[in-house]
């Protein structure tokens, strides 16, 4: 005899593979199945969202952290992250990240931040 919670658990299981398998659609554009990229999404996602107005780019950045080139974004990556994912950042009235785009970053930041 089969117990409805084993067929909830065996269904939970067979959801969470089919929602963790397939392409997934980066802000660029462009469909990814593996690793998320630096130069193909999270430089795109800072450029559109994060370097705006001064904000986190150029020499003198408004917010006092430049994230405008791969070094600058690896080496604020934690906190970057830890305001990304509380959604206190950004500020900037207009812009914003979806939901994919906070993915995203977790995902490249748990990868380790690579320059890829």
């Amino acid at each position: 005899m089969v117990h409805f919670r084993s067929l909830l658990a065996l269904g939970a299981l067979a959801a969470a593979l089919a929602l963790g398998c397939g392409d997934k659609q980066n802000p660029a554009g462009d469909f990814q199945t593996s690793a998320v990229s630096y130069a193909q999404t999270i430089a795109h996602m800072m450029a559109a969202s994060c370097t705006v107005s001064g904000c986190h780019g150029g020499d003198s950045p408004v917010m006092g952290i430049g994230l405008d080139t791969y070094d600058k974004v690896k080496a604020n990556a934690a906190a970057a992250n830890t305001k990304i994912q509380s959604k206190t950042m950004p500020i900037s009235p207009g812009v914003d990240l979806t939901d994919l785009d906070r993915q995203n970053f977790q995902s490249w930041v748990n990868a380790g931040a690579p320059n890829n």
